[in-house]
């Protein structure tokens, strides 16, 4: 789990690996590097996929709680 203040920016980023990100509780507004922007709520999906180039910009604006789940290679 991953939690965000409201009000804060985590600054362009690139996902690690692609993974799903849902949202448990809070709002937040994922903006993409092409400009696009998708705002979540509580149960909101994104796939984050974009593991190379500018990456996304991510903004809480209430206080955020994040999932993240990923394939896990053996």
């Amino acid at each position: 789990m991953f939690s965000v203040p409201g009000v804060t920016e985590v600054p362009a980023h690139n996902a690690p690996q692609p993974y799903i990100c849902i949202v448990l509780s809070g709002e937040g507004e994922v903006t993409a590097s092409d400009g696009s922007s998708v705002r979540l709520g509580p149960g909101g999906l994104l796939y984050c996929d974009d593991v190379s180039g500018k990456g996304h910009v991510t903004r809480s604006i209430t206080d955020l709680s994040l999932a993240f789940i990923s394939r896990v290679n053996s």
